[in-house]
């Protein structure tokens, strides 16, 4: 095994994985709206989903998006699209809360987190999450001339980062929770949360799909 390297992908992966991005900003959200045992599934389904995404990488899915390059533009658009849609679904809450008063507007809008095979689909259409996993086979591969060993290694490392990552946007948001889950508070709440989804759905429809 070539230590170096794999440190060199532990480093990559911690960065991927940390750094904010549509899973981290709805983890956050989540945690802030349901608090963190409610996000629970939406934690797990973020951490192994994207391994599903990443075995794909590494039994061949570069080979497919290079001889169907349009894919990653599809996959843009889609997840750009769900992201939007959350994002005013924020802003819908909002506006509901301003409307009919917190605890009606609760009912209305705070209906649910993400289910664990939600949050597993969702890797299918998040671009950041399809790029990192293109990107791991050609430049790890030498990690292990061992098969089994190299994708143990990137599998695991992965694993625990995306759990790691997960929990902390999770904790972030369920602190916020406290300090902004009432009346006004509730409002700006979801205002500063649909603004970020806005945001992150329009900087992945303005990037370059190639990979």
């Amino acid at each position: 095994m070539d230590t170096a390297l794999y440190l060199a992908f532990v480093l990559f992966a911690f960065n991927s994985a940390f750094t904010p991005g549509p899973n981290n900003y709805m983890l956050m959200s989540s945690g802030a709206l349901f608090g963190f045992r409610r996000t629970i599934p939406h934690m797990t389904g973020v951490a192994i989903g994207f391994n599903f995404v990443l075995i794909a990488a590494l039994l061949g899915l570069e080979a497919i998006v290079d001889k169907f390059p349009w894919l990653l533009g599809v996959v843009k658009i889609a997840g750009a699209s769900w992201l939007a849609w959350l994002g005013l679904k924020f802003f819908y809450a909002a506006l509901n809360h301003k409307q009919v008063g917190a605890k009606k507007a609760e009912k209305k809008t705070r209906s649910r987190p993400f289910r664990f095979y939600e949050a597993v689909l969702f890797q299918w259409v998040n671009p950041k999450a399809l790029i990192m996993a293109l990107a791991v086979p050609s430049a790890y591969m030498n990690i292990s001339n061992d098969f089994a060993l190299r994708t143990s290694l990137i599998l695991g490392t992965f694993l625990v980062m995306g759990f790691a990552s997960a929990g902390t946007w999770t904790i972030a948001g369920s602190k916020i929770n406290e300090l902004m889950s009432e009346g006004s508070a509730a409002v700006k709440l979801n205002i500063i949360m649909g603004v970020l989804l806005l945001g992150t759905a329009l900087m992945i429809l303005l990037a370059k799909t190639t990979h």
